[in-house]
Order: C-alpha cells, then structure tokens, then sequence
C-alpha cells in the first residue's frame, strides 16, 4: 500500500445507497486485488468504546450521556478506527451531518475527522428526487420524508462539512454519483478511491 493512511470515509445521506455502494466496492477489491476491506459503522465503533469503558450497556444510552463525554467517546473511537487502519484498508460508514429538529448535527467533528485522519472523504450523492422515491418505496425503513428540495439543501451541507473535514487533516473529497441502475459504476468507483 502506497498511502500510509488507509481510511476511506464514505458519506451520504439516508436513502441514497451508500451501503449498496460501499457492499458492491468491497466486492470488487477482493475479486480484482484480492484485499479484504474492514468496514466499520461510526456509530458502531462510538458504542463498542463506551460499553468497553462501562459508560453504557445499550445503545439507547449513548444518546443520555453528558455531551462531553459523548465528544470523548467519539475521539477514542476515531484513534480505535486509526489503529485498526495501520493493518487493513478500512471504510468508515457514517454520515457527515444529521439533520435534527434543531439544524445539521456534525457528524464528524474535529476531534473525530483528526483521529481517524483519512486519506480521502467520499459523498455518495443521487438526484434528489431519486431519493425521495427510494425514501417513500423502501419498506423496511422508517424514514423521514423530505421534498427534493430539502434533500439537496441536506447534500450541499454535507459537501461543505466534507470539505472542511479535508482542510483539516489534508484528506481528498470525492463525489460519487449513485445513479438510478448504476450502482455497479458507483461501486466500482469507490473500489478505485480504495485501492488509490
């Protein structure tokens, strides 16, 4: 591996299939070079560092710890994630911004983006109405419903909080297209974000 660092983060907000992506990528690394990809949920990662630690017995609890303890919590993941990384090509599936009643909540934060200092931050991104659609015909998912145009407000924000993750720690930015019956193209981009 010529990159030291071997994180890849890959963003995208519900219903635009990033996990369909990111399955399809790790697919073709390992029929094409024969590499394994460690994928690992941030969320995931957040709650198996507090458990460790005795904070939390569930994940319900995450939400009820203080707010600096939560912001430790994610920096102890993000140093776990950078440890599991210096062994393996890792993706980080996460998302750069939630949207709450309140505004955008960062998803990665500082602290976060700087401990896992990836080498490349990815948005996976669809039209906005295609994403609509597949937020209204998917019926294993309680989502919440947007107009279109909320939707892409939503990706525009991510745009910008995945640039200022790549001022931070001098990651690349990449924007990959998940069109409608393309996931394969999609994919096979991010297996070349992968493997770069």
């Amino acid at each position: 591996m010529s990159e030291s660092r071997n994180v890849v983060i890959v963003t995208g907000i519900p219903g635009v299939g990033k996990t369909t992506v990111i399955n399809t990528a790790v697919d073709k690394v390992k029929a094409e070079h024969d590499e394994e990809v460690l994928v690992l949920n941030f969320g995931t990662e957040m709650f198996s560092t507090a458990s460790e630690r005795g904070l939390v017995k569930d994940r319900d609890e995450m939400r009820k710890m203080e707010t600096a303890k939560q912001r430790e919590v994610q920096r102890l993941a993000g140093e776990s994630i950078a440890e599991k990384a210096k062994d393996a090509r890792v993706i980080v599936d996460t998302h750069t911004l939630i949207h709450t009643n309140n505004g955008f909540l960062i998803g990665l934060p500082e602290w976060v983006i700087r401990a896992i200092s990836p080498k490349t931050i990815v948005l996976v991104e669809a039209d906005p109405e295609k994403i609509a659609l597949r937020r209204s015909d998917d019926p294993t998912r309680s989502r919440d419903e947007q107009a279109s145009e909320a939707i892409d407000t939503h990706q525009r924000m991510c745009r910008a909080a995945a640039v200022a993750g790549g001022t931070l720690t001098g990651a690349t930015v990449r924007i990959i297209k998940n069109r409608q019956g393309k996931v394969e193209q999609a994919g096979t981009e991010l297996a070349d974000t992968i493997m770069e």
